[in-house]
């Protein structure tokens, strides 16, 4: 069966929904994830993305899915939640149900390495998709038989299993642009985390995926995988350069788990964004590992643009166990101390609590 009636949906973010509530997000960052797949699935013949309903324009979050609903009488229904906020995106499928029930449920995103328990929690659910997800929802838009599309968890006599493992994106050219103009209040309505912001029309942005660190806290091995793809610096800056056109966009942020790994291509993606090539001033942070910086890269950044850089520190006594045995407090010191130079804005990141702790170890990370 091809489903041609799709709707995309996911939970509020806010601080209370980690309690269970349906707080929105004051600062609530795109659904790039959502608008990728909205964005393959319009280039699909007679399918239709009939909204991308973001719970964090929602004061009544699973009412609000339930009317959307009954409003367009989707065939499928799809969503997408970080697990700390995945209990109203379970409820809200589960009113998608009682509407009708022949609607197909599909969970994606973070909390989607939960497969196996949340489908047994949550009866309404008829599909998870794992690790990236654009392949998976063209297959199932399509009609292909649930059972022969890789990368899903399903129902299946009764018990919920896992079918074919699927290859992740290795062209990330291919990928369309998200579908901005299916996003509610884009972009007026989405803002950075402060002190992020300039005031600038903003967006986020992801030109990379994948990691090949074993960091022992972080799950991405179960999302984009430990393989680093990255776009063309052409793709990229004909992706900006389209925001900035479209959508009047002049700040933007990278949410690359590693956004320097590549750095021969880093090198020539900034050496396009200087305003002199890219032909307007970008303003811009990201997030990268301390030991994927250097001196040369960072007045590059600063030339670039760039304004803020945020590193993953962690921690002041097991740095080097944490960050998958390679990155070490001299390397740390040295990033902060490069970026400084360049008159970039520095943050850090730090972890206290971990297994190992001690007063006297906190203590190291605090004065570190």
């Amino acid at each position: 069966m091809k489903y041609k009636q799709i709707l995309l949906t996911r939970p509020p973010t806010g601080s209370n929904a980690l309690q269970g509530g349906s707080d929105r997000d004051p600062h609530p960052q795109p659904p790039l994830g959502l608008a990728y797949l909205a964005g393959v699935i319009e280039r699909m013949d007679d399918v239709n993305v009939l909204d991308i309903l973001d719970g964090n324009f929602s004061e009544n979050y699973v009412y609000d899915v339930k009317m959307a609903v009954k409003k367009h009488n989707p065939d499928f229904v799809g969503f997408s939640a970080f697990t700390p906020f995945a209990n109203p995106a379970l409820e809200a499928a589960t009113a998608v149900k009682e509407v009708n029930p022949s609607i197909l449920t599909v969970l994606g995103g973070p909390h989607a390495v939960l497969a196996d328990v949340t489908m047994r929690k949550c009866p309404a659910l008829d599909v998870i998709v794992y690790d990236e997800g654009e392949g998976q929802i063209e297959e199932i838009v399509s009609g292909k038989p649930l059972s022969e599309v890789s990368g899903i968890f399903i129902r299946q006599n009764g018990k919920v299993v896992p079918t074919a493992p699927r290859s992740y994106i290795d062209n990330m050219d291919s990928l369309p642009y998200p579908a901005y103009h299916k996003l509610p209040n884009f972009p007026d309505g989405y803002h950075p985390h402060p002190p992020k912001s300039t005031g600038k029309k903003w967006c986020s942005i992801m030109w990379s995926r994948g990691c090949p660190f074993f960091c022992n806290y972080c799950n991405r091995e179960n999302s984009f995988g430990l393989q680093f793809r990255n776009q063309s610096p052409e793709y990229v800056i004909d992706h900006i350069k389209y925001l900035h056109s479209e959508y009047g966009i002049e700040e933007l942020t990278f949410y690359d788990d590693v956004m320097s790994l590549n750095r021969k291509a880093t090198m020539k993606l900034l050496e396009e964004m200087t305003p002199e090539n890219l032909g307007f001033n970008l303003v811009w942070d990201a997030e990268t590992r301390v030991d994927l910086v250097d001196q040369e890269m960072l007045f590059s950044m600063k030339k670039a643009g760039c304004r803020m850089m945020s590193y993953g520190i962690e921690h002041g006594e097991f740095i080097h166990e944490i960050k998958g045995g390679t990155a070490t407090l001299e390397q740390a010191e040295n990033a902060i101390k490069w970026t400084h130079n360049a008159k970039i804005e520095t943050v850090g990141y730090y972890m206290i609590g971990l297994p190992k702790e001690t007063p006297e170890t906190i203590r190291k990370t605090i004065d570190f």
